[in-house]
């Protein structure tokens, strides 16, 4: 069988542990106290932080030939394999080429050596997919369909394709090469309604009106920010930021995001309560939270894109009451957010568009 997509998969932190593992051996090297973790990856580079002393692990034979395996990896490469072409792209110095070329051979005999591509300029490989953990690739990458790898050094990234582990990624792929199989359908079965659009894009106020006109009960997030004045103390669960660490630690989260130093997380938990309560849930979400949407609940779940005049968009970001990074943040991912109507079920500019769709799901 002809596999049409070519799938690009960087290595560090994708398919072998190299953050954590360097984090590992510098704690046993240098005994810091408290012992440093990843958290503390907040950028790529030296910055003047104790993490600097991770830049030397990279550059060491050693520590390649010792990467371990990530768990699971090995059968997502397999799975992938029976699907698309896959190639591996990965960043390394010349001196350590032979050492990555066959740590991967390897760890996966199913991908041929002539598909490993190996050097710094990522910027130039052209695949229909690349899964990538490093921010800056993601932005400068030429393949078709850049997606985001979540860790803690990325967090920073807003609005571009992004996935919390192999699974969600295999039901990225799912989505591209079988969409009839996600498509959310009518039917009297009450629905996970996920708002999914650019800030600035109306998706609070379109929630609202769900909520009004067919009763939809808004599945509750966890917060680490302030409940603001005259807000009930219900429209989120307010926990600390030491709570919401521990929580998305042990992955009681199905999506997180940031936004203007806050943190927002959702449970899959809080969705069913809702529906085993009669009701559709409801909830604004970002392009990584509907995949995750899509592979727990499939055609349950209803994407949909709430559109905007581009220059509207803009204005309201500009508008907004927060940082000056942050606006800058979201006006440079505009783009890649409008493009995430793609990967959604259905498209609304108002709130006529929204009623006429709720009488066909």
């Amino acid at each position: 069988m002809k596999k049409y997509f070519r799938i690009g998969l960087d290595v560090d932190d994708i398919l072998f542990s190299c953050n954590e593992y360097a984090v590992e051996l510098a704690n046993r090297e240098y005994g810091f106290e408290p012992p440093m973790t990843i958290e503390e990856i907040q950028s790529w580079g030296k910055t003047g932080r104790r993490t600097d002393v991770l830049l030397d692990y990279y550059q060491k034979e050693s520590f390649v030939k010792n990467q371990p395996l990530l768990p699971g990896a090995r059968q997502f490469v397999e799975e992938l394999s029976r699907r698309a072409e896959v190639f591996f792209v990965s960043a390394i110095p010349p001196k350590l080429m032979g050492i990555r070329e066959e740590q991967l051979s390897e760890a996966f005999p199913m991908v041929p050596g002539k598909n490993m591509i190996l050097g710094f300029r990522k910027e130039l490989v052209n695949m229909d997919i690349l899964l990538d953990d490093g921010g800056h690739n993601i932005s400068s990458s030429s393949s078709a369909y850049p997606v985001l790898m979540r860790k803690p050094w990325n967090r920073h990234m807003t609005g571009c394709i992004s996935v919390n582990n192999y699974d969600e990624f295999l039901t990225f792929l799912d989505i591209l090469m079988n969409p009839m199989a996600y498509q959310c359908e009518g039917g009297t079965e009450n629905k996970v309604l996920a708002l999914i659009g650019p800030s600035g894009s109306g998706k609070t106020e379109l929630m609202g009106e769900l909520m009004k006109t067919c009763g939809a009960v808004r599945a509750k997030s966890y917060t680490t920010r302030e409940r603001k004045g005259g807000e009930e103390e219900d429209a989120y669960h307010f926990v600390t930021p030491e709570e919401f660490f521990r929580l998305e630690q042990e992955g009681a989260f199905f999506e997180t995001t940031r936004y203007a130093q806050n943190c927002y997380g959702s449970m899959i938990k809080d969705i069913d309560d809702v529906l085993a309560g009669g009701n559709h849930a409801v909830m604004a979400v970002d392009i990584c939270g509907g995949i995750a949407l899509k592979r727990a609940y499939k055609k349950r779940a209803a994407l949909i894109f709430a559109e905007r005049p581009k220059e509207e968009l803009i204005s309201s970001v500009l508008d907004r009451r927060c940082p000056r990074e942050e606006k800058i943040k979201r006006l440079v991912s505009l783009d890649t957010e409008l493009r995430n109507e793609e990967f959604c079920d259905f498209t609304v500019r108002n709130s006529e568009d929204l009623r006429k769709l709720m009488t066909k799901i």
